[in-house]
């Protein structure tokens, strides 16, 4: 930053130097750019005006002992302790106009124009909406013009100075604000009533039901052939291929294993022995762990069980 100003310094020094014998040459309106300046050089008045990024402040410096030291310094707006970032206003363009220092101020939302005589003290104010970043003075119309862009459009505003350029007319101003419409504005501005998008939606609707007929009708025709194929294949290895074919074989090879099965001869002998176990108490139930179901017991009919 120090590098900067000093090469801005030595640029105005030297511009100021070889304008002092232009000081009572009278203003023509030339044409002015509507770009952002950093620096802003007067030849009359011998007065250099800078923006300072590092301190979002307006410097002013003057020329002493054949160089230029700041005498001057308006603060934008605060920036330590703050948490808004987006809503900083930050300087963004800086010129000198009828002996006053004017700057523009932006941040994402809105912006401001400030007039400051050539101590840094502030005369006029004035907030818009629009992010703008740059600014110029036409000296014959007496307007000002500030135009400045964004992520959706850009804006556009002439104001009137016809009273001086300390005191700018902010109620008579001529704006354009263009936002890019979003896809559902310009719908709604090519079918109002909504026709149009009936029609695609029912249209899209029709056209899925079609493609799944097309495709269920096509899917069923390639498997049945499939099986077609399938069953020339079986035809041609010598295999049947109808439920016809399939019943004779199966008679024939019925047949055939009975007709193999005829040489076996039953003798018709039981195998079974019976065999005779000695006793065993071990198997007895009369030797059980509880006995007492196994006795029988007579109770009267008036004996409650």
């Amino acid at each position: 930053m120090k590098r900067i100003f000093i090469m801005a310094v030595a640029i105005a020094a030297a511009v100021i130097a070889r304008g002092q014998g232009d000081a009572a040459r009278p203003e023509k309106d030339a044409y002015d750019p509507l770009v952002p300046q950093l620096f802003a050089v007067d030849n009359k008045n011998n007065l250099f005006a800078a923006i300072n990024t590092a301190d979002n402040t307006v410097d002013l410096a003057r020329v002493n002992n054949g160089g230029l030291e700041r005498h001057a310094s308006f603060q934008v707006d605060v920036v330590k302790k703050r948490h808004d970032a987006h809503r900083i206003y930050r300087p963004k363009s800086v010129a000198i106009y009828e002996g006053h220092v004017v700057f523009l101020a932006s941040h994402r939302d809105s912006c401001y124009l400030a007039v400051l005589d050539f101590g840094g003290k502030l005369l006029e104010k004035l907030c818009f909406a629009g992010a703008a970043n740059a600014f110029s003075y036409s000296h014959e119309a007496k307007k000002l013009y500030i135009s400045g862009e964004n992520l959706t459009g850009y804006d556009v505003a002439e104001l009137d100075a016809s009273k001086g350029i300390q005191h700018i007319d902010l109620e008579n101003a001529a704006a354009l604000h263009y936002r890019k419409p979003k896809m559902a504005e310009q719908i709604a501005d090519a079918d109002p009533v909504g026709i149009g998008m009936a029609v695609i939606a029912m249209s899209v609707v029709f056209l899925g039901l079609i493609l799944l007929y097309i495709v269920y009708k096509n899917t069923g025709k390639i498997l049945s052939r499939e099986r077609v194929k399938e069953k020339k294949a079986k035809a041609s290895d010598g295999l049947p291929g109808n439920t016809e074919d399939l019943a004779h074989v199966a008679i024939a090879a019925a047949i055939h294993l009975y007709n193999e099965e005829l040489h076996d001869e039953e003798n018709t002998v039981l195998t079974i022995n019976r065999v005779c176990r000695a006793y065993s108490p071990w198997s007895s139930k009369l030797h059980g762990l509880n006995t007492y179901f196994n006795k029988t017991i007579i109770k009267s009919k008036h004996e409650k069980i």
